[in-house]
Protein backbone atom coordinates (compact mmCIF):
# COMPACT_ATOMS: atom_id res chain seq x y z
CA UNK A 1 0.00 0.00 0.00
CA UNK A 2 2.30 2.74 -1.20
CA UNK A 3 0.00 5.68 -1.77
CA UNK A 4 -2.70 7.38 0.30
CA UNK A 5 -5.51 9.50 -1.10
CA UNK A 6 -7.49 11.47 1.47
CA UNK A 7 -11.08 12.57 0.98
CA UNK A 8 -13.01 15.03 3.12
CA UNK A 9 -10.04 16.06 5.27
CA UNK A 10 -11.31 19.64 5.51
CA UNK A 11 -14.57 20.54 7.29
CA UNK A 12 -17.65 19.83 5.15
CA UNK A 13 -18.64 22.79 3.02
CA UNK A 14 -22.25 23.91 3.19
CA UNK A 15 -24.24 23.55 0.01
CA UNK A 16 -25.86 26.92 -0.49
CA UNK A 17 -29.25 26.99 -2.10
CA UNK A 18 -30.58 30.05 -3.87
CA UNK A 19 -34.25 30.51 -2.95
CA UNK A 20 -36.72 30.83 -5.81
CA UNK A 21 -36.75 34.41 -7.02
CA UNK A 22 -37.92 36.70 -9.79
CA UNK A 23 -35.50 39.18 -11.32
CA UNK A 24 -36.54 42.07 -13.58
CA UNK A 25 -34.16 43.53 -16.17
CA UNK A 26 -34.20 46.25 -18.78
CA UNK A 27 -31.86 46.37 -21.79
CA UNK A 28 -31.78 49.79 -23.43
CA UNK A 29 -31.74 50.33 -27.15
CA UNK A 30 -28.06 51.25 -26.82
CA UNK A 31 -27.32 47.88 -25.17
CA UNK A 32 -27.00 49.00 -21.55
CA UNK A 33 -28.37 46.54 -19.00
CA UNK A 34 -30.31 47.72 -15.92
CA UNK A 35 -31.36 45.66 -12.90
CA UNK A 36 -34.82 46.73 -11.78
CA UNK A 37 -34.90 44.91 -8.43
CA UNK A 38 -32.57 43.40 -5.84
CA UNK A 39 -33.17 39.86 -7.06
CA UNK A 40 -31.91 40.83 -10.50
CA UNK A 41 -28.77 42.26 -8.92
CA UNK A 42 -28.33 39.03 -6.94
CA UNK A 43 -28.66 37.01 -10.15
CA UNK A 44 -25.83 39.01 -11.71
CA UNK A 45 -23.66 38.53 -8.63
CA UNK A 46 -24.19 34.78 -8.95
CA UNK A 47 -23.12 34.87 -12.58
CA UNK A 48 -26.49 34.41 -14.30
CA UNK A 49 -25.92 35.09 -18.03
CA UNK A 50 -28.18 37.80 -19.44
CA UNK A 51 -26.32 38.95 -22.55
CA UNK A 52 -23.85 37.17 -24.82
CA UNK A 53 -20.66 38.12 -23.03
CA UNK A 54 -22.03 36.71 -19.75
CA UNK A 55 -21.94 33.10 -20.95
CA UNK A 56 -18.37 32.70 -19.74
CA UNK A 57 -19.53 33.32 -16.15
CA UNK A 58 -21.58 30.14 -15.64
CA UNK A 59 -22.40 26.84 -17.25
CA UNK A 60 -25.75 27.19 -19.02
CA UNK A 61 -27.43 24.23 -20.71
CA UNK A 62 -30.83 23.40 -22.13
CA UNK A 63 -33.10 20.93 -20.26
CA UNK A 64 -31.99 18.36 -22.84
CA UNK A 65 -28.36 18.86 -21.83
CA UNK A 66 -27.10 20.90 -24.81
CA UNK A 67 -24.86 23.96 -24.29
CA UNK A 68 -26.66 27.27 -24.72
CA UNK A 69 -25.32 29.35 -27.62
CA UNK A 70 -25.02 33.14 -27.43
CA UNK A 71 -27.79 33.53 -30.01
CA UNK A 72 -30.16 31.50 -27.80
CA UNK A 73 -30.23 34.01 -24.94
CA UNK A 74 -33.75 35.50 -24.83
CA UNK A 75 -32.81 39.12 -23.99
CA UNK A 76 -30.46 39.81 -26.92
CA UNK A 77 -32.63 37.63 -29.15
CA UNK A 78 -35.73 39.71 -28.36
CA UNK A 79 -33.72 42.83 -29.17
CA UNK A 80 -32.42 41.35 -32.41
CA UNK A 81 -35.68 39.81 -33.66
CA UNK A 82 -38.05 42.41 -32.13
CA UNK A 83 -40.27 39.61 -30.89
CA UNK A 84 -41.13 38.13 -27.52
CA UNK A 85 -38.77 35.29 -26.62
CA UNK A 86 -39.07 32.70 -23.88
CA UNK A 87 -36.72 29.94 -22.82
CA UNK A 88 -35.82 27.65 -19.93
CA UNK A 89 -32.24 26.77 -19.06
CA UNK A 90 -30.32 24.95 -16.35
CA UNK A 91 -27.52 26.89 -14.69
CA UNK A 92 -24.68 25.72 -12.49
CA UNK A 93 -21.41 27.16 -11.34
CA UNK A 94 -19.22 27.65 -8.33
CA UNK A 95 -20.59 26.08 -5.15
CA UNK A 96 -24.24 26.58 -6.03
CA UNK A 97 -26.39 23.62 -7.02
CA UNK A 98 -27.93 23.33 -10.46
CA UNK A 99 -30.98 25.56 -10.80
CA UNK A 100 -33.73 26.12 -13.33
CA UNK A 101 -33.84 29.54 -15.02
CA UNK A 102 -36.93 30.57 -16.99
CA UNK A 103 -36.74 33.71 -19.13
CA UNK A 104 -39.36 35.89 -20.78
CA UNK A 105 -38.15 38.88 -22.80
CA UNK A 106 -40.26 41.33 -24.81
CA UNK A 107 -39.15 44.24 -27.05
CA UNK A 108 -40.46 47.75 -26.36
CA UNK A 109 -41.20 49.77 -29.49
CA UNK A 110 -42.12 53.44 -29.93
CA UNK A 111 -45.07 54.55 -32.10
CA UNK A 112 -42.76 54.62 -35.13
CA UNK A 113 -41.86 50.96 -34.58
CA UNK A 114 -38.35 51.74 -33.43
CA UNK A 115 -36.79 49.66 -30.68
CA UNK A 116 -36.61 51.48 -27.37
CA UNK A 117 -35.39 48.57 -25.24
CA UNK A 118 -36.16 45.09 -23.97
CA UNK A 119 -38.06 44.25 -20.79
CA UNK A 120 -37.16 40.85 -19.33
CA UNK A 121 -38.08 38.68 -16.36
CA UNK A 122 -36.07 35.73 -15.07
CA UNK A 123 -37.52 33.21 -12.63
CA UNK A 124 -35.02 30.98 -10.82
CA UNK A 125 -36.10 27.84 -8.98
CA UNK A 126 -34.25 24.77 -7.69
CA UNK A 127 -33.86 22.01 -10.22
CA UNK A 128 -36.47 19.39 -9.46
CA UNK A 129 -35.91 16.69 -8.68
CA UNK A 130 -32.30 16.23 -7.58
CA UNK A 131 -31.58 13.26 -9.80
CA UNK A 132 -28.07 12.78 -8.37
CA UNK A 133 -29.37 12.30 -4.87
CA UNK A 134 -32.26 10.10 -5.98
CA UNK A 135 -29.87 7.95 -8.02
CA UNK A 136 -27.68 7.53 -4.94
CA UNK A 137 -30.55 6.52 -2.69
CA UNK A 138 -31.95 4.13 -5.28
CA UNK A 139 -28.49 2.59 -5.69
CA UNK A 140 -28.22 2.01 -1.95
CA UNK A 141 -31.48 0.09 -1.92
CA UNK A 142 -29.84 -2.63 -3.99
CA UNK A 143 -27.64 -4.01 -1.20
CA UNK A 144 -30.34 -4.82 1.39
CA UNK A 145 -32.75 -5.97 -1.30
CA UNK A 146 -30.11 -8.25 -2.79
CA UNK A 147 -29.59 -9.72 0.66
CA UNK A 148 -33.31 -10.35 0.93
CA UNK A 149 -33.32 -12.19 -2.38
CA UNK A 150 -30.42 -14.44 -1.35
CA UNK A 151 -31.86 -15.23 2.08
CA UNK A 152 -35.38 -16.22 1.04
CA UNK A 153 -34.32 -19.62 -0.40
CA UNK A 154 -32.39 -20.25 2.82
CA UNK A 155 -35.54 -19.69 4.87
CA UNK A 156 -37.45 -22.09 2.65
CA UNK A 157 -35.03 -24.89 3.50
CA UNK A 158 -34.49 -23.89 7.14
CA UNK A 159 -35.80 -27.22 8.43
CA UNK A 160 -32.87 -29.03 6.79
CA UNK A 161 -30.17 -26.40 7.32
CA UNK A 162 -31.20 -25.25 10.78
CA UNK A 163 -30.24 -21.52 10.55
CA UNK A 164 -33.80 -20.23 10.51
CA UNK A 165 -33.46 -17.83 13.44
CA UNK A 166 -30.20 -16.29 12.19
CA UNK A 167 -31.51 -16.01 8.64
CA UNK A 168 -34.69 -14.40 9.89
CA UNK A 169 -32.66 -11.80 11.81
CA UNK A 170 -30.67 -10.99 8.67
CA UNK A 171 -33.86 -10.76 6.68
CA UNK A 172 -35.43 -8.43 9.20
CA UNK A 173 -32.35 -6.16 9.37
CA UNK A 174 -32.07 -5.89 5.60
CA UNK A 175 -35.79 -5.16 5.29
CA UNK A 176 -35.59 -2.45 7.96
CA UNK A 177 -32.73 -0.74 6.13
CA UNK A 178 -34.57 -0.94 2.82
CA UNK A 179 -37.65 0.63 4.36
CA UNK A 180 -35.59 3.40 6.00
CA UNK A 181 -33.89 4.24 2.70
CA UNK A 182 -37.26 4.26 0.97
CA UNK A 183 -38.55 6.71 3.55
CA UNK A 184 -35.54 8.96 2.94
CA UNK A 185 -36.39 8.98 -0.77
CA UNK A 186 -39.91 10.08 0.08
CA UNK A 187 -38.68 12.76 2.50
CA UNK A 188 -36.15 14.06 -0.02
CA UNK A 189 -38.80 14.43 -2.72
CA UNK A 190 -41.34 15.96 -0.37
CA UNK A 191 -39.08 18.54 1.34
CA UNK A 192 -38.87 21.12 -1.51
CA UNK A 193 -42.64 21.09 -1.92
CA UNK A 194 -43.06 21.85 1.78
CA UNK A 195 -40.38 24.55 1.78
CA UNK A 196 -38.17 22.59 4.14
CA UNK A 197 -34.60 21.44 3.79
CA UNK A 198 -33.12 18.00 3.67
CA UNK A 199 -33.59 15.98 6.82
CA UNK A 200 -30.35 15.78 8.71
CA UNK A 201 -31.21 14.71 12.24
CA UNK A 202 -28.43 13.08 14.22
CA UNK A 203 -28.05 11.43 17.58
CA UNK A 204 -25.96 8.94 19.50
CA UNK A 205 -25.72 5.76 17.41
CA UNK A 206 -24.60 2.48 18.99
CA UNK A 207 -21.78 1.39 16.71
CA UNK A 208 -21.39 -2.37 17.21
CA UNK A 209 -24.97 -3.40 16.32
CA UNK A 210 -24.81 -1.15 13.25
CA UNK A 211 -21.59 -2.81 12.03
CA UNK A 212 -22.81 -6.33 12.80
CA UNK A 213 -26.03 -5.71 10.86
CA UNK A 214 -24.12 -4.46 7.82
CA UNK A 215 -21.76 -7.44 7.92
CA UNK A 216 -24.75 -9.80 8.09
CA UNK A 217 -26.19 -8.22 4.94
CA UNK A 218 -22.99 -8.92 3.01
CA UNK A 219 -22.46 -12.46 4.32
CA UNK A 220 -24.68 -14.31 1.79
CA UNK A 221 -22.99 -12.77 -1.25
CA UNK A 222 -19.53 -13.30 0.27
CA UNK A 223 -20.35 -16.97 0.89
CA UNK A 224 -21.69 -17.42 -2.62
CA UNK A 225 -18.43 -16.01 -4.04
CA UNK A 226 -16.29 -18.11 -1.70
CA UNK A 227 -14.90 -15.06 0.10
CA UNK A 228 -13.99 -14.90 3.76
CA UNK A 229 -15.84 -12.01 5.41
CA UNK A 230 -13.81 -11.15 8.49
CA UNK A 231 -14.62 -8.79 11.34
CA UNK A 232 -12.41 -7.24 13.98
CA UNK A 233 -15.03 -5.01 15.57
CA UNK A 234 -14.46 -5.81 19.24
CA UNK A 235 -13.14 -2.28 19.97
CA UNK A 236 -16.59 -0.94 18.96
CA UNK A 237 -18.22 -2.65 21.96
CA UNK A 238 -20.09 -0.03 23.96
CA UNK A 239 -19.09 2.86 21.68
CA UNK A 240 -21.61 5.42 20.44
CA UNK A 241 -21.08 7.95 17.65
CA UNK A 242 -22.86 11.30 17.45
CA UNK A 243 -23.95 11.27 13.81
CA UNK A 244 -26.77 10.51 11.41
CA UNK A 245 -27.03 6.74 11.75
CA UNK A 246 -28.85 6.22 8.47
CA UNK A 247 -26.14 7.99 6.48
CA UNK A 248 -23.26 6.38 8.37
CA UNK A 249 -24.86 3.03 7.60
CA UNK A 250 -25.11 3.91 3.91
CA UNK A 251 -21.46 4.95 3.86
CA UNK A 252 -20.10 1.75 5.44
CA UNK A 253 -22.52 -0.42 3.48
CA UNK A 254 -21.23 0.99 0.22
CA UNK A 255 -17.61 0.35 1.21
CA UNK A 256 -18.41 -3.23 2.23
CA UNK A 257 -20.58 -4.05 -0.77
CA UNK A 258 -18.00 -2.59 -3.17
CA UNK A 259 -15.27 -4.69 -1.55
CA UNK A 260 -17.31 -7.90 -1.77
CA UNK A 261 -18.52 -7.14 -5.28
CA UNK A 262 -15.08 -6.40 -6.73
CA UNK A 263 -13.04 -9.04 -4.89
CA UNK A 264 -12.76 -12.27 -6.86
CA UNK A 265 -10.87 -14.40 -4.31
CA UNK A 266 -9.56 -14.05 -0.77
CA UNK A 267 -11.18 -11.97 1.93
CA UNK A 268 -12.90 -8.75 2.94
CA UNK A 269 -12.27 -7.43 6.42
CA UNK A 270 -14.06 -4.82 8.54
CA UNK A 271 -11.95 -3.48 11.38
CA UNK A 272 -12.30 -0.94 14.19
CA UNK A 273 -9.44 0.73 16.02
CA UNK A 274 -8.00 3.98 17.33
CA UNK A 275 -5.37 6.23 15.81
CA UNK A 276 -3.54 9.13 17.41
CA UNK A 277 -2.09 12.06 15.46
CA UNK A 278 -0.87 15.28 16.95
CA UNK A 279 -1.39 15.57 20.74
CA UNK A 280 -4.83 17.11 20.28
CA UNK A 281 -5.90 14.68 17.54
CA UNK A 282 -7.42 11.23 17.94
CA UNK A 283 -9.68 9.28 15.62
CA UNK A 284 -11.79 6.18 15.68
CA UNK A 285 -10.91 4.33 12.48
CA UNK A 286 -13.38 2.09 10.65
CA UNK A 287 -11.47 0.11 8.00
CA UNK A 288 -12.71 -1.94 5.05
CA UNK A 289 -9.93 -3.96 3.45
CA UNK A 290 -10.04 -6.40 0.55
CA UNK A 291 -7.72 -8.66 -1.45
CA UNK A 292 -9.08 -7.47 -4.79
CA UNK A 293 -7.28 -6.17 -7.86
CA UNK A 294 -6.30 -2.87 -6.26
CA UNK A 295 -6.24 0.56 -7.87
CA UNK A 296 -3.77 2.09 -10.26
CA UNK A 297 -2.21 5.30 -8.94
CA UNK A 298 -3.95 7.44 -11.56
CA UNK A 299 -7.36 6.08 -10.55
CA UNK A 300 -7.27 6.68 -6.81
CA UNK A 301 -8.98 10.06 -7.22
CA UNK A 302 -11.21 9.30 -10.22
CA UNK A 303 -12.92 6.33 -8.53
CA UNK A 304 -15.02 8.85 -6.61
CA UNK A 305 -16.55 10.21 -9.82
CA UNK A 306 -20.10 9.10 -10.58
CA UNK A 307 -20.38 6.03 -12.85
CA UNK A 308 -16.64 5.38 -12.75
CA UNK A 309 -15.35 1.85 -12.23
CA UNK A 310 -11.68 1.01 -11.81
CA UNK A 311 -10.01 -0.64 -14.78
CA UNK A 312 -8.68 -3.57 -12.76
CA UNK A 313 -11.99 -4.09 -11.00
CA UNK A 314 -13.83 -4.19 -14.34
CA UNK A 315 -11.45 -6.80 -15.66
CA UNK A 316 -11.80 -9.14 -12.69
CA UNK A 317 -15.48 -8.73 -11.83
CA UNK A 318 -18.82 -9.54 -13.43
CA UNK A 319 -20.61 -7.79 -10.59
CA UNK A 320 -22.55 -5.39 -12.76
CA UNK A 321 -21.77 -2.52 -10.43
CA UNK A 322 -23.14 0.85 -11.50
CA UNK A 323 -20.11 2.96 -10.55
CA UNK A 324 -22.13 5.05 -8.10
CA UNK A 325 -21.03 3.51 -4.80
CA UNK A 326 -17.85 5.49 -4.13
CA UNK A 327 -19.39 8.71 -5.42
CA UNK A 328 -22.09 8.27 -2.78
CA UNK A 329 -19.42 7.52 -0.18
CA UNK A 330 -17.59 10.73 -1.09
CA UNK A 331 -20.75 12.83 -0.64
CA UNK A 332 -21.61 11.15 2.66
CA UNK A 333 -18.09 11.65 4.04
CA UNK A 334 -18.49 15.38 3.41
CA UNK A 335 -22.00 15.44 4.85
CA UNK A 336 -20.93 13.72 8.06
CA UNK A 337 -17.76 15.77 8.58
CA UNK A 338 -15.48 12.72 8.54
CA UNK A 339 -12.32 11.82 6.63
CA UNK A 340 -11.73 8.90 4.24
CA UNK A 341 -8.30 7.58 3.33
CA UNK A 342 -7.66 5.25 0.38
CA UNK A 343 -4.67 2.90 0.59
CA UNK A 344 -4.20 0.82 -2.55
CA UNK A 345 -1.70 -0.72 -4.91
CA UNK A 346 -2.36 -2.83 -8.04
CA UNK A 347 -2.35 -6.52 -7.22
CA UNK A 348 -2.35 -5.96 -3.44
CA UNK A 349 -5.93 -4.97 -2.73
CA UNK A 350 -7.42 -1.81 -1.26
CA UNK A 351 -8.11 -0.46 2.22
CA UNK A 352 -10.50 2.37 3.00
CA UNK A 353 -10.04 4.02 6.41
CA UNK A 354 -12.93 6.13 7.68
CA UNK A 355 -11.67 8.52 10.37
CA UNK A 356 -14.26 9.57 12.94
CA UNK A 357 -13.19 12.46 15.21
CA UNK A 358 -12.84 11.33 18.82
CA UNK A 359 -14.97 14.24 20.03
CA UNK A 360 -18.10 12.65 18.51
CA UNK A 361 -17.40 9.23 20.06
CA UNK A 362 -18.27 8.18 23.60
CA UNK A 363 -18.30 5.04 25.70
CA UNK A 364 -21.83 4.08 26.68
CA UNK A 365 -22.21 4.25 30.44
Amino acid sequence: MDRVVTRGSSPPRPRPVTPPGVGHFYLSGQGRLYCLNETARQFLREGVPVVEEDLARAELITPEGHPVRPEDLPVPRARRERATCEATFLISGGQLPTRCLTWSAAPLLNPRGELVGVSATAVMTPQEPDWEELAGLAHDLRTPLQSLRLLVPLLESAVLLGPAAEALDRLRGAADRALALGQEVVDWCRAPLQGSGRRGEGGWVELLPLLEGLLAEEQPLAERKGLSLEADVGPALGLEVLTNGQRLGRLISNLLSNAVRYTATGRVRLGVGWRAGRPEERWLVLSVEDTGAGLAADEQESIFLAYHRGRLGRADSDSGGSGLGLNIVDRLVQDLGMTLEVHSEPGRGTRFDLLVPAEVVRQRS
